[in-house]
């Protein structure tokens, strides 16, 4: 057996990577390479002649995720296997399965529930007051992840100990639901939720249509399994039938989006359901420093151990007077680090609250610091949507055609400059906010990481990152909740406001369950920083969490 793509791994990774036929399940510690040791599973798989690269999906919780899963792969030689979210994976097999299964025009895909939401309380009558309208949507999502329909929602709400958004009774909300989902029906709308049970629908009543998706994919990898819903996995079930050729990796001590349906259930229970299931587990950090991972173990009980071995103290616990305190000295201390040299996208900024976020950023922006907050744009057009974007990807993909793959040694890099320079575009005389210098940064780092990488290659990925909606990153200081910080990491990592109410949130207070998700919380928070990690808070009523914590550097 050939064992090329086991190597550089450590015996952790390699174990489990070696493990190619399922079910295997991986429990893999925050920073231990986890998406190294999967793609590296797949390969080695494939190399084997055990799986085939269109016959294998790889199925993770977030479009970004998945860009990175498909460019590590591509980075082996396996630019063939299909990495996508579950609601991307549904979609497309919906869309090709739509005339037989359920003929006449695609229904739309709305990708912001927002103004249904709106014409729906308006239909009942109401107003959103002072729920926030994000709330209303994560109602929703809950409860089709989790199967429910609008007339059980306030029953199974109050079983959950479900908190009632402000102003609301759950019967209220199941009556929102309602009519949210006639609204969306009588305009030929679907939402991502409804993607998922309109294929389930599709795959337990169509023959012919469930053996033709399990004739296609043989073999499944699912990343993020901790935040797996009832909903997907029902899914997952159906395209597997009664083969085991599935990987699951996962940490339930990173399991956060319960308030949107997951659960780790899935991942806890998978030896019971798969008996005969391969057990592996990866604790050795590679991510963060000592110290951080230290307070990471301290925060989760966990034994994770760093491969960077000791160094500096690196985490600072700060308490201020006031949160006007608390703002001025991480606006210093994050100039400090520009000062110093650090690139600005290696500096995050992580939240509890939404609400936060955009306070730091009139904060940062008025300082003179370049942010970007993590999923919005700030006034700014969706990248692929740029008109100098657009015409930049169709000059590429000309080039493409017309040169195939003869272009000698050129580096891919100096193509696109030859490419753009055709209309006059030079990156050494663009202004600042050109955003063709942002595209010319994402071709130096895909460049590096896919080896002789072509423009075609080029614009696969670019095609697959506009239906994703996956930007190039630019170049900025991230503000993001934790939630949206989950599977990214920075060098630089600061999380202010850990007081009581905020983390954990108020609504968690009295309950046990949600406590516990509250401190995974902070966790995930912890675990994202590389290099340091600047934790404070303001007033005496710090975090309950903060006890937890071994001695730090105080200021």
């Amino acid at each position: 057996m050939s064992e090329k793509f086991l190597a550089g791994l450590d015996d952790e990774q390699r174990a489990a990577a070696s493990a190619i036929h399922g079910p295997v399940v991986i429990i893999a510690g925050a920073g231990t390479g986890k998406t190294r040791t999967i793609t590296h599973r797949i390969a080695h798989a494939i190399d084997n002649a055990v799986a085939e690269p269109s016959r294998t999906l790889a199925l993770t919780y977030t479009a970004k995720a998945a860009s990175e899963l498909r460019l590590r792969l591509a980075m082996l030689g396996f630019s063939g296997v299909q990495a996508h979210t579950f609601h991307s994976a549904a979609w497309r097999q919906l869309q090709f399965f739509w005339n037989e299964a359920i003929g006449g025009k695609p229904f739309r895909i709305i990708s912001n529930k927002s103004d249904l939401i709106s014409a729906a309380l308006s239909s009942i009558g109401r107003s959103k007051g002072n729920a926030a309208q994000r709330d209303f949507a994560t109602e929703i999502e809950w409860a089709k992840g989790r199967e429910v329909a609008p007339e059980d929602y306030a029953r199974i709400a109050q079983e959950q100990s479900r908190v009632a958004l402000p102003g609301f009774t759950h019967t209220d909300i199941a009556e929102l639901y309602r009519a949210y989902d006639s609204l969306k029906q009588e305009q030929g709308q679907l939402d991502f939720e409804d993607i998922l049970l309109l294929l389930v629908g599709i795959l337990e009543e169509q023959t012919s249509v469930i053996d033709r998706v399990r004739a296609q994919y043989r073999h499944f990898t699912v990343d993020e399994y901790q935040d797996i819903s009832p909903l997907q996995q029902r899914l997952l079930d159906l395209w597997l039938g009664n083969r085991k050729e599935v990987c699951v990796v996962g940490d339930p001590d990173q399991s956060i989006f319960s308030f949107a349906g997951s659960t780790h259930e899935y991942l806890l229970g998978f030896t019971k359901k798969y008996p005969d299931a391969q057990i592996f587990r990866l604790n050795q950090n590679y991510r963060s420093t000592a110290q951080i991972v230290h307070v990471a173990n301290k925060v989760a009980d966990r034994e994770l151990s760093s491969v960077r071995g000791k160094g500096a103290h690196n985490v600072r616990l700060s308490s201020h007077a006031s949160e006007f305190a608390e703002n001025e000295k991480i606006v210093h201390r994050v100039q400090e680090l520009l000062n110093s040299g650090v690139t600005p996208r290696e500096i995050a900024l992580l939240f509890r609250r939404n609400d936060q976020l955009n306070v730091f950023a009139e904060i940062l922006t008025s300082a003179g610091v370049p942010i970007t907050i993590a999923g919005q744009s700030q006034g700014q057009r969706p990248f692929f949507y740029d008109g100098k974007i657009k015409e930049a990807i169709r000059l590429i993909r000309g080039a493409s055609i017309a040169t195939g793959s003869d272009t000698g040694d050129i580096p891919l890099v100096d193509q696109v400059r030859a490419v753009l320079s055709s209309v006059g575009w030079i990156s050494d005389r663009a202004p600042i906010d050109d955003p063709r210098l942002r595209l010319l940064g994402f071709v130096y780092e895909f460049a590096e990481k896919v080896e002789n990488a072509s423009l075609r290659d080029l614009i696969n990925e670019f095609d697959e990152r506009e239906r994703s909606n996956v930007e190039p990153e630019g170049n900025a200081v991230v503000l993001s909740s934790i939630h949206s910080a989950k599977g990214l990491e920075w060098s630089h990592v600061f999380v202010p406001r850990l007081r009581e109410g905020v983390l954990p949130i108020s609504y968690a207070l009295e309950s046990e369950k949600l406590m516990d998700e509250e401190r995974r919380l902070f966790y995930v928070a912890v675990t994202r920083a590389k290099e340091s990690l600047n934790l404070s808070y303001a007033g005496s009523d710090s975090s309950r969490f903060l006890s937890l914590l071994p001695a730090l550097n105080s200021e």
